[in-house]
């Protein structure tokens, strides 16, 4: 899954088509020498090369990078916020992009210029805009860089954090955030990331594993041995954090009376953890003799430390 920031106006300080999209549950982009060109059988390579240098990087990434489960950030060059947030909707680390032949919205004032280009997005409707400074203002798409976010906070502290830090207090005031649309889209993220776990299990050793019983992602028993697994969506990536959430969960689903305790514990993650995360596992399984596998999707396979002896 990744995480990016898009433009959505009509030129650098034209209309803004972030209302459009919305009403829509779409993204949307155009450029003049492909506003009538369907990338969907296209390669990278054989866009017009009358697009050039950061247009043609950023249709580049629109049209064959996103992804379903991404996230997309809307900052807007004349507030200097990211004023909108949504969830790629189309199946789980699929391809987004796809082509309006048919009703495309057009630019206000400006119905001559469709715009064609469309991902489907599930936009946040309780999202609370922020100040950032955009490392890369004239990208229309690219990756969001959350230390955009964090300098642009530091230029715009309130009083009461100032005052807080200054009497070595913790500040009160902050707070994370969760909303009901990025509550559905983890679900959704969650269940895609169940049944393909599921699923690899039986193809790869014929386990039969059960989902979602007594508050368990999954548990399943092969060769006589009990598995549980809990199942974690790494949002913007942050393996670490998963892990150390995972780990809370599958202490509770083996010790916390009335639970009996399974054989092998799994952690199962939706993107590859970095090597310093395999690490962390192996050291905890072997100091503390815990029965721990962390596993991690690739595609429509998974890889798994250590490898399991279930064939």
């Amino acid at each position: 899954m990744n995480i990016w920031r898009m433009k959505l106006r009509a030129g650098d300080y034209g209309p803004d088509m972030l209302p459009s999209c919305q009403e829509r549950g779409i993204a949307s982009m155009t450029h003049p020498p492909i506003y009538n060109t369907d990338l969907t059988h296209l390669a990278k390579k054989d866009v017009d090369p009358e697009v050039k240098t950061a247009a043609r990087s950023s249709i580049w990434r629109f049209a064959w990078d996103i992804q379903g489960g991404d996230i997309v950030f809307i900052g807007d060059s004349v507030s200097k916020l990211i004023i909108a947030k949504g969830y790629v909707s189309s199946a789980p680390g699929t391809r987004a992009y796809y082509y309006n032949d048919h009703d495309p919205m057009t630019e206000p004032g400006n119905p001559a210029i469709p715009w064609r280009h469309e991902i489907p997005v599930a936009w946040d409707n309780d999202f609370v805009q922020f100040p950032y400074r955009d490392g890369a203002g004239r990208i229309t798409v690219m990756h969001f860089d959350p230390s955009w976010a964090k300098s642009a906070g530091n230029l715009t502290k309130g009083t009461e954090e100032t005052d807080a830090r200054e009497a070595g207090l913790l500040n009160e005031q902050a707070y994370m955030r969760e909303t009901q649309s990025s509550q559905k889209n983890v679900l959704r993220l969650h269940a895609a990331l169940s049944n393909r776990f599921r699923s690899w299990l039986k193809r790869r050793f014929g386990v039969l594993a059960v989902q979602e019983e007594l508050g368990v992602d999954l548990h399943f028993t092969h060769a006589g041995v009990s598995h549980l697994a809990e199942l974690k969506i790494c949002y913007g990536e942050n393996t670490r954090l998963a892990i150390r959430e995972a780990l809370g969960q599958v202490f509770e689903y083996n010790h916390y009376p009335p639970r009996l305790e399974t054989q092998t514990w799994w952690i199962v993650l939706d993107c590859r953890p970095c090597s310093t995360d395999v690490e962390y596992v192996a050291l905890l399984t072997k100091r503390y003799q815990l029965p721990l596998r962390l596993a991690w999707q690739v595609g429509a396979d998974f890889e798994v430390s250590p490898w399991p002896a279930l064939s």
